[in-house]
């Protein structure tokens, strides 16, 4: 029987490759960020989304079951999703500091998310478009400008706080994140099954 590796109870990443120690103190952040989790992404080792859980001073998390109606959204909730009906984030021209809504599961999952929720469809909706490709090289994504949970935080609240290295530090415990995996898969596994991502 293998042995199960001690898990750090805080990231819920192994002891050996836990980011506590790289994360800064809580970044005050002005507009409050909700994420509603698909409920298989929970337990995914590499998510993001809880690195923004820690390292957020006003962040929530809610699980949600697949294909459930969301209810009990916060007042004046904004959903950061892109989607013709959606307003770029440089042009959103709101002074008041409103809750940010974040679907966090693969693209295909919180399109279902969104899909089987009237409540998160009836929501005003924000987007921005990636200047550059996506850092979190260890998910394949349909396309290399689709951004993780946490690079879309840091994104939308350096947009709106007028502050894009506020939430830099964020970033950089994610690289951290990612570098580590890498070096425990070995390069030649990483590039077998990432190397589309590396080249685009």
């Amino acid at each position: 029987m293998t042995r199960r590796r001690p898990v750090c109870a805080r990231c819920q990443r192994p002891q050996s490759v836990c980011y506590c120690p790289q994360l800064p103190a809580p970044i005050a952040n002005h507009w409050p960020i909700h994420i509603f989790q698909h409920v298989r992404e929970q337990h995914h080792a590499i998510g993001t989304a809880r690195i923004a859980q820690l390292g957020l001073q006003d962040c929530h998390t809610r699980t949600v079951m697949d294909e459930k109606v969301i209810t009990a959204l916060p007042a004046n909730a904004v959903l950061v999703y892109p989607g013709e009906q959606s307003t770029a984030v440089e042009e959103w021209d709101v002074a008041e500091p409103r809750p940010l809504i974040f679907l966090d599961g693969s693209w295909r999952k919180a399109q279902r998310m969104l899909l089987g929720s009237p409540a998160l469809q009836n929501l005003p909706q924000i987007s921005f478009v990636p200047e550059a490709r996506s850092r979190y090289r260890i998910r394949k994504a349909p396309d290399p400008l689709f951004h993780s949970t946490l690079e879309a935080i840091t994104h939308v609240l350096g947009v709106l706080e007028r502050d894009a290295e506020k939430y830099a530090p964020l970033l950089a415990v994610m690289d951290w994140m990612v570098d580590q995996q890498i070096a425990a898969m070995g390069e030649e596994t990483y590039l077998a099954n990432h190397a589309r991502l590396k080249r685009d």
